[in-house]
């Protein structure tokens, strides 16, 4: 029986082969890009799911209220957060807590020579170092390569290193044993190395004993309760629910807090695996991904696949009265109806597995460009990958019914009386079936460009603002990190030897530069006001030189001009700032009254000098930044170097910096950026999600006008008598191919009314993500109708048009 279902199939797939190309063609490239699509959207959703106790592991999110309302939530919260939950929650089974080097460090090696004699010395500028507690390897299952995984962390002065860096430090010399220093002039000894899987929230370099600080900064580092500057997760014991443990917070915090301390404290669970796609919280370790983005491009994929199987329906109805007769045969000669059903769910398989066949070819050969296009390295599923075949044969099985049950059921029912009486072809069993799935084809079309054009608007609007900052001609250089008791005549004497270059303007030093997330945070109110009305400061310590160089607005007072010493109790601050203080600000237009007023910062109270204009620190996904601006002129993480806008030989310039920077900053390594191509590095991944958004849904639509063109063949074929007659009586060409577009014409305006308000109302919740965006408006869905329009009609032409030129005499040469 297979074998006939077989042999009957492929002289039908033989008979119509531009039909069955369209099939399998369009079919191989919905699954193709579907597979693609999914394959990201996987690896997305596989981040930190390779821990064995994953789904026992929360980190411990910090919220911080006032009045009811959320001020700031930090991914953050105190060191001895960790300790006393493991302490008196017997719900708690194990804790670690991570303390980030905000910025990085610069790590000094003496690298072994490979001749024996005495070792190299050289310095790189680290990023990603985490100082750990030992329990912190025991919690999660990174893979550990070299060394005790149980004691590796154990002692003071111990680091782990990942194994990209222990290469980078030591090349093929084993790490183990060896020894660098990291900041302040701790000296560290290599116990461990261990796998940083990139599909982790906590990517990391290097990891640091936690005993390492304690002793080297004090009991705080282990005891604070207020200093939110540390990574707490914890693991819950089996069968707990993150609830019942939420429901102790409040007792645990007014324990801890101490008599006013505890007010608007709020501590919350975020599940390991939900950290990725979901978190987008004050000092998150790295950039996360973006769920809605993931989910839209799993929205994608489902739409393509399903206007692939569409085109299968449509095709395959639209032919019904071409295997009417074939039908009506093999009935009178005793075929009952489900062996007919189960013939043409056999010939739909066979399309299937064709179409799956090339679609594998398809995948492969794209994986290149797809990497490329969403800018990471995604391992292609091997072939011992179970689940996901497991799942593509899912898809195909699923292909076979969905796009062959209805013709199986429509194919096999007719009636053999009737169609042999040729009554059937004058039937319009299907067209509705077809229209409505033409319909859902262009709604998906004409959504999907939609999207596309506001994915574009948007980032051409963030791009094209003022950011209220000058980040032109600005060349950011790496600090040397460390400092110590020559460091400020070394700086004094570099500045002024840096200001005498011919291409530079000014260089100021900062702790942080626009596009970097402020990490260095205080809370802060008015002095004289209650505990209750502390919010959250952003503070950055800048050299006097900075906010002139950045040009950034000055609306009232000065900027800093005196001594360090003199300096040191006077800040000056943004509009924001001003307004989450409670201090006029410049709405109200009386600035001059701010001046002088005492502001408590973290333990320091501070006389405002100043106030500057509000600024984009990050991008426009982010809002103003309350920003408090102290004077730190030997600060030493970043120099700011402003170039002259006469300045066109800047290899030159960069040749001198550098000259500049190792004379009297040795032994540090030389790093530089163009602030403006930093900056710019925050929208890729906005970037991407629209390069690969516009991408698949200029897929979708050509899968789509695959079979309108299928579609459009064959109603010209069916109507060619019709069209000869009409030419006869005089029918212009043009009259004749608008007769033939315009039910195309009207389905496609049917199906941009249908999508338009489901896109308006989701691209309404995408762009809800950003503090400044566009307005979601009619433009961008009637630019989207016109271009769907245009391919469709295209598209349908080229057929039309051959229809309507057709000589009329061969078409009514038999009638």
């Amino acid at each position: 029986m297979l074998a006939n279902y077989l042999r009957v199939a492929l002289r039908a797939l033989r008979k119509h082969r531009g039909y069955t190309a369209i099939n399998v063609l369009g079919l191989a490239v919905g699954i193709a890009a579907s597979v693609l699509i999914l394959q990201y959207v996987t690896y997305e959703r596989s981040y930190d799911a390779f821990h064995t106790d994953g789904d026992r592991i929360y980190r411990v999110q910090y919220d911080f209220l006032r009045d009811g309302e959320t001020v700031f939530q930090s991914a953050t919260a105190f060191p001895k957060v960790g300790p006393a939950m493991i302490e008196e929650l017997p719900e708690v089974e194990d804790a670690a807590r991570l303390f980030l080097h905000y910025g990085g460090g610069v790590v000094r090696v003496t690298a072994p020579s490979e001749e024996g004699g005495p070792g190299i010395e050289r310095s790189f500028a680290e990023d990603f170092v985490f100082t750990v507690d030992p329990s912190f390897l025991a919690m999660f299952d990174y893979p550990w390569v070299a060394g005790d995984r149980a004691t590796a962390l154990d002692g003071p002065g111990e680091a782990v290193l990942s194994v990209e860096t222990a290469r980078k430090y030591f090349g093929d010399a084993d790490p183990l044993g060896q020894r660098f220093r990291f900041g302040n002039n701790l000296d560290y000894e290599v116990t461990g190395v261990i796998e940083s899987p990139e599909t982790s929230h906590l990517k990391f370099n290097v990891l640091l004993s936690y005993e390492t600080l304690v002793q080297a900064w004090g009991d705080g580092f282990d005891t604070a309760w207020g200093w939110y500057d540390f990574y707490n997760y914890i693991r819950l014991t089996p069968g707990t629910t993150p609830a019942s443990v939420e429901a102790k917070f409040p007792a645990f915090i007014e324990r801890h807090g101490g008599e006013g301390a505890s007010a608007g404290t709020v501590f919350a669970l975020q599940p390991l695996g939900d950290i990725h796609l979901t978190s987008d919280l004050l000092q998150e370790a790295r950039v996360n991904g973006d769920g809605t983005a993931v989910t839209f491009l799993a929205i994608i994929a489902g739409l393509i696949l399903l206007i692939a199987w569409v085109n299968y329906v449509n095709l395959a109805t639209a032919r019904a009265v071409e295997r009417a007769k074939e039908i009506g045969v093999r009935k009178t000669l005793g075929a009952n109806r489900g062996q007919l059903m189960r013939q043409f769910l056999f010939e739909s398989l066979l399309v299937n597995v064709l179409a799956a066949v090339l679609a594998l070819g398809l995948t492969l050969a794209a994986w290149p460009l797809f990497e490329a296009l969403v800018g990471k390295p995604i391992p292609l599923a091997p072939a011992t990958n179970a689940p996901l075949w497991l799942a593509m044969l899912g898809v195909l099985v699923a292909g076979a019914i969905v796009a062959g049950l209805y013709p199986a059921l429509v194919l096999s029912a007719y009636r053999p009386v009737t169609v042999l009486k040729g009554a059937f072809a004058r039937s319009t069993q299907g067209l509705t079936l077809r229209r409505g799935l033409v319909v859902a084809q262009f709604a998906a079309s004409v959504g999907l460009v939609a999207g596309t054009v506001l994915v574009a608007q948007q980032l051409t609007y963030m791009r094209g603002q003022d950011l209220g900052v000058d980040i032109d001609q600005m060349v950011i250089l790496d600090g040397p990190g460390v400092q110590d008791s020559t460091y400020s005549e070394r700086y004094d004497a570099f500045k002024q030897e840096v200001e005498r270059m011919a291409g530079v303007r000014t260089i100021a030093a900062s702790t942080e530069i626009p596009g970097n997330l402020i990490y260095w945070t205080n809370g802060a109110r008015q002095v004289g006001q209650p505990s209750e009305a502390t919010t959250i400061m952003y503070r950055m310590g800048v050299g006097e030189d900075f906010l002139e160089s950045y040009d950034l607005d000055l609306l009232a007072g000065r900027r800093f001009r005196g001594t360090y010493e003199a300096e040191q109790p006077n800040v000056i601050l943004n509009e924001t700032a001003l307004r989450v203080l409670g201090l006029p600000d410049a709405s109200q237009d009386d600035l001059e009254t701010v001046l002088g007023e005492q502001v408590q910062i973290g333990g320091d109270t501070l006389s405002v000098v100043g106030v500057v204009a509000d600024h984009h620190q990050q991008d426009l996904q982010q809002d103003y930044y309350q920003i408090a601006y102290v004077h730190t002129p030997y600060v030493s993480s970043y120099f700011s170097a402003k170039l002259t806008s006469a300045a066109t030989d800047v290899p030159t310039t960069l040749a001198s910096l550098e000259s500049a920077y190792r004379e009297f900053f040795p032994g540090n390594p030389f790093e530089y950026a163009f602030l403006d191509q930093h900056f710019d590095r925050q929208y890729r991944t906005d970037r991407q999600f629209g390069q690969v958004f516009s991408f698949f849904a200029l897929l979708a639509i050509g899968v789509a006008c695959l079979g309108l063109l299928g579609l459009a063949s064959f109603i010209a074929a069916q109507r060619t008598k019709e069209i000869g007659v009409r030419k006869v009586l005089g029918a212009s060409v043009g009259g004749i191919l608008l007769l033939l577009t315009k039910d195309f014409v009207r389905l496609v305006v049917i199906g941009a009314v249908v999508a338009t308000p489901v896109v308006w109302w989701l691209m309404e919740r995408w762009l809800d993500g950003y503090a400044f965006r566009i307005d979601v408006g009619p433009g961008a869905f009637l630019l989207a109708t016109a271009l769907t329009l245009a391919v469709a009609l295209a598209t349908v032409s080229v057929q039309s048009l051959r229809a309507a030129q057709a000589d009329p005499v061969r078409s009514l040469r038999y009638d």
